[in-house]
């Protein structure tokens, strides 16, 4: 079985509360754009939701290849891009030393979310891909 990263991404729409219509296809679109990617597993896991009971809904994307790196930052960019109100989070967090990086914006460049990316996620490179 190939080693693989999760990744936490959060999705918003300003001025909306997260169970909001819009929100929630916004969400949806996502989910959909992230099943599309090789080297990506994508899934929804219940966690305690803040100031109420229950759970609420975090999307959570499992890497196995640096190609799902790559393909990642182009759909997060994407979407963002789709409505100015939206608005992401993406929190890597490392296993091993439990160290958490978070890129959270609504511009938020290629670069930046690649370096945090490539700098905690150590997976094998595609086939194809060069090694580094």
């Amino acid at each position: 079985m190939s080693r693989m990263a999760e990744v936490g991404v959060e999705g918003r729409l300003a001025g909306l509360d997260a169970d909001h219509e819009a929100v929630l296809d916004a969400r949806a679109e996502l989910i959909n754009d992230l099943h599309g990617v090789a080297g990506a597993q994508v899934m929804d896991r219940g966690v305690p939701a803040e100031g109420v009971k229950g759970v609420a809904a975090e999307l959570v994307v499992g890497l196995t290849s640096a190609g799902g790196v790559t393909a990642l930052v182009q759909i997060v960019k994407a979407w963002l891009q789709r409505d100015r109100r939206r608005s992401v989070t993406v929190t890597i967090t490392e296993n091993e030393t439990g160290k958490v990086v978070r890129v959270e914006g609504d511009s938020i460049s290629n670069d930046v979310l690649t370096a945090a990316l490539n700098g905690q996620v150590q997976l094998p490179a595609s086939e194809g891909e060069p090694t580094a």
